[in-house]
């Protein structure tokens, strides 16, 4: 039998190719530039290369890059990051070495968050009151990165971590019960896993975190959002959008609206006659 329901499989890593002046394949690592446009040979500086299509990476063409000399440079994670962030899995990926610098960059900026973190977990005090913000983050991004990795959304995925570093960089100066900040923290580095494995048990360990690691659960009542976004019509044309408590009242909403000095211009001197209330979605009023 076969060993798998199904296999998905990886696109093809393609490069661009170089010729010499005499036709012959040159490896990228025997070419260097200063401007991006005029390419030479990095044994004779005077000879210029010429620079074809990016193709499919193949040992005849000489368009490879060796994976070791990269890991080596720039370390593993760093090439998944940067493999998994520049296309989805099922179309060819574009080698740059700009992008790959930019995703090592990046593992760097969130190692310094790390450390960051766990310093302000030593520093904040237990006795702060759970972050409802931070709680309903951590599960909306166990959310997200679960249904990801089920559609093979692994570009998403990675979207997905940018996400969370903006996102943690702002938090760590608010205040905050450290115990809830270190138990958020732990369950969205084991999500970052599969994108980035060393960099997140290098940074559960450092938490003293070992031994083995489980999925995270998602804790349903954090999915559900206090205040909503919703569209108020006027006879039919869009007029703005209202933050408000979800499940609000019909009646309760237009007052706030009719409050709403933003919309007088288009209420003043004019009846209600009729509304049509979408809950927590949309509103739309009917004037004469």
């Amino acid at each position: 039998k076969e060993p798998f329901k199904g296999l998905f499989t990886q696109g093809m890593v393609c490069h661009e190719t170089y010729k010499d002046q005499n036709n012959n394949w040159i490896s990228p690592d025997e070419v260097f530039t200063n401007d991006g446009k005029n390419y030479f040979k990095k044994k004779n500086e005077n000879e210029k290369i010429k620079v074809g299509p990016s193709e499919s990476m193949s040992k005849s063409k000489k368009n490879t890059i060796d994976p070791e000399n990269i890991i080596n440079k720039y370390g593993a994670d760093a090439v998944r990051l940067f493999i998994l962030s520049d296309s989805p899995p099922e179309k060819d990926i574009q080698w740059s070495e700009q992008g790959m610098i930019a995703s090592y960059k990046f593992l760097q900026k969130f190692w310094t968050l790390h450390q960051n973190i766990k310093k302000n977990i030593l520093l904040k005090n237990k006795n702060e009151e759970n972050s409802i913000e931070l709680n309903q983050f951590t599960n909306l991004m166990i959310q997200k990165i679960t249904q990801n990795l089920e559609k093979f959304h692994y570009n998403v995925i990675v979207a997905n971590l940018y996400e969370t570093y903006n996102f943690l960089i702002k938090l760590i100066n608010k205040p905050i019960n450290k115990n809830d900040l270190l138990k958020n923290y732990i369950e969205i580095l084991k999500i970052m896993s599969p994108i980035i494995p060393h960099f997140a048990s290098e940074c559960l360990e450092d938490l003293g975190e070992k031994g083995k690691k489980e999925w995270p659960k998602i804790n349903k009542k954090y999915l559900i959002k206090e205040n909503v976004n919703i569209v108020l019509q006027i006879n039919g044309k869009k007029r703005g959008i209202i933050v408000n408590k979800r499940n609000t009242d019909e009646q309760i909403l237009i007052n706030d609206i009719k409050s709403n000095a933003s919309y007088d211009k288009y209420l003043k001197n004019k009846k209600i006659i009729k509304s049509i209330y979408i809950k927590d979605k949309l509103i739309n009023l009917i004037l004469e």
